[in-house]
Order: C-alpha cells, then structure tokens, then sequence
C-alpha cells in the first residue's frame, strides 16, 4: 500500500515537474529572446512613465500593420504580455493600443484570437488587485467584440462575452435585487452603455456618442467622472485633428475619413464644453481646462475651413488656368503644330493642328493629382 502511495506521488512529481519545466522554459524563451522591433514600439507606447495614450504613435503601429512593415502577431504578443504585466499604467495603455489595432487592422482580430489574448484579459477582470479603470476597459472592449455582428466568423469573442454575461447574470440572481456595494464584474456588463466597434479610427473612450452626451449634459445628469472624460476625449481628438494639418502632406487630406470624423467629433464637442464652462464653479482645474479646449476647439475649426476654403480655390484656379492655356494655344497656333504638352497628348494634338481638325479638351488633372497625392496615415 505504502509502495502504491509513493509511485503515485512520483508520478505526480513527474508530471507535474515536467508542467512547470515546460512554463520555466517558456517563460526563459521570452526572458532570453531578443526584442523585435514590434516590442520595442509597443514597449515605448505603453510606458508606465506617459499620463495618457500616445495617439500619434498608436495609429502610426497601426499604419504599419496595414503596410507589413509590421507584424501583426509580434505587435499582439507584446501587447498580451503588458496585459499581463503588474503596472497599471502600462496595462491601460496597452489596451488602448489594442483597441486602435482592432479598430484599424482588419487581421488583427484572427491574431487576437489565435493568441489566446482574451483569456489574459478575462484573468485580468476576475484579478481582486486590477485597478477597476482597466477593469472596465477590459469589459468594454469584451462586451463590443462580442455585440459585434463583423467578428461572427470569430466565435471566441461572442463565447467569452456570454460566459462573463452569464457569471454575471447567476451572480446577480444569487444575491437578489440589492445594488453591489462596489463596482463589481456584473455592475459593468448589465449597466454600461457600450457600442460594437466601427471601421472608424479614433479611439474610443467608452463613453455615449456625442449627442447623447450633449443631450444628458443639458438635463444636468453628467457626473463630475464624466465630464473630465468628456474632456480628455475632446483632448485626444484637438491632438489626433492638429497632427493631421500640421503634417508636410500637400494638399492637406481634408477629405479623409479620419479627418472628417474628427472634425466632426470637434464640432459635436463645442456646445459640451461651453456646457460645461458655464455649469463649473468649484473646480478651477476643469474650468481652466474646458475654457481651454473650448478655444482650441474654434481655432481649429476655423483653421480647417479656412484649408478647405484654400484648397476648393486652388481647384479651381488650377481648371481656370487649363482651361485658358488652352484657348492660348489654339489661337497661336491656328494651322500649324501645337506644342507638346505631354507624351499622353502628343497625337490627338497633332491630329488637332491638321486643317479642319479640332483641339481636343484636355483632361483635368487636378482629380488625379489629388488623389496621388492623398494622405497615407503614419
């Protein structure tokens, strides 16, 4: 019996030392392996040292995970490992990073799933020690991936959202009707209105789209939490919005979604903050800080109508000058050859310039040159 006893522990022992052998070297392979560039952009957008997202630098991953300068599984491998991470800062930066890949990188999703990433962030929800603001950024983004109809094909996200519904769910009936003291798991899933991610490419904060946040400030029923929310979305968006204009690309891209949706999400923005100008009395800090958007935002307003403007009357500065070139040459050169213009043009002008002949229409190009020309996010 004693002898039985002892060659079952051994073989416990065994397995259970050839088990954590198998995690020890695991773990060591990631120690020893030497960062790719992945991880080192990932390690520098989730330093535990910024007080907010790095925008610029997220979507500029994201661009290069479009591009394959990047490789997607790599950036997701980082960012599961700083989920996995002991800081709080770090933890909530890398899920905004992962948001905006998921939001913006197509492939993204089947990395996601075939790294397992979920069930870190599901490890890290059911964590008593995770800091309840990346707790609930954990759950939201759950709950939006498993509301949304595009990731059907992906049927780990709608599986852990129903499971951590349905935990929450048989909690809730264990305890009856009674309100939980603190901010718990089920708090989150049954109460916090989330929204399925859209192929839209700013980072999104949780919060209700704008006019139904304008709406539930003028009824007075937005909390001090989530004005200063409000704020740092408005923030993220002026940055997001300056960085668009302020770059070398000429003509401006003004007629892209992403500058569109946050020029729109400025606008939308303008009555909250004056809203929230005129309602602050006992908070200088967010006073100052509304006032202070609340200037940037016409500033930059202004700025990107006076760009449209410009470029609208670049257009058609640009047609007009065809046009009257033309009417130039065709008067010079009434019956003799006209002067090249192009290689493309070369012998419809020289058909034209026969007796007789007709000067054909040149094709506008400022269309073309346009869109040579558009933006390529970075």
């Amino acid at each position: 019996m004693e002898r039985l006893k002892l060659s079952l522990w051994g073989e416990r022992l065994k397995t259970g030392g050839s088990q954590m052998g198998r995690m020890v070297s695991g773990k060591m392979k990631e120690i020893l392996q030497s960062p790719t560039p992945e991880s080192k952009m990932v390690d520098e957008t989730t330093l535990e040292t910024l007080e907010e997202p790095n925008w610029g630098m997220n979507l500029r991953i994201c661009a290069m995970i479009n591009s394959e300068e990047f490789n997607g599984t790599e950036i997701v491998k980082a960012i599961k490992r700083k989920i996995s991470g002991k800081s709080v800062a770090s933890q909530m930066l890398s899920l905004d990073l992962l948001e905006a890949c998921t939001l913006n990188c197509e492939k993204v999703f089947s990395e996601v799933a075939s790294e397992k990433v979920l069930e870190d962030m599901v490890r890290m929800i059911d964590n008593p020690q995770t800091d309840h603001g990346n707790r609930r950024k954990a759950l939201q983004l759950i709950r939006a991936w498993g509301e949304s109809e595009d990731l059907a094909y992906l049927p780990v996200f709608l599986q852990t959202y129903m499971s951590l519904k349905a935990r929450a769910s048989h909690h809730l009936a264990e305890e009856g009707n009674s309100s939980p003291s603190q901010y718990s798991l089920e708090s989150y899933i049954h109460n916090d209105p989330l929204t399925p991610p859209e192929r839209y490419n700013i980072p999104d904060t949780g919060l209700r789209d704008a006019n139904d946040t304008a709406f539930c400030f003028n009824n007075q029923s937005l909390s001090v939490e989530e004005k200063k929310e409000y704020l740092i979305v408005t923030r993220n968006s002026i940055e997001l919005l300056s960085s668009i204009l302020n770059t070398e690309a000429d003509p401006k891209p003004l007629k892209e979604d992403l500058t569109l949706t946050l020029l729109e999400k400025c606008r939308q923005s303008q009555p909250v903050i004056k809203g929230i100008v005129e309602g602050t009395t006992d908070d200088e800090g967010m006073l100052f800080e509304s006032l202070y958007l609340n200037d940037e935002l016409q500033q930059l307003i202004s700025k990107c109508e006076e760009l449209e403007a410009a470029q609208e009357f670049e257009g058609q500065w640009t047609d007009n000058a065809d046009s009257k070139k033309n009417k130039l040459e065709a008067t010079h050169n009434p019956g003799g050859s006209l002067p090249e213009s192009s290689d493309n043009s070369k012998s419809e002008e020289s058909e034209a310039a026969k007796p007789g002949g007709e000067l054909p229409k040149k094709s506008n190009t400022h269309e073309v040159n346009l869109i040579a020309g558009a933006y390529s996010q970075s």
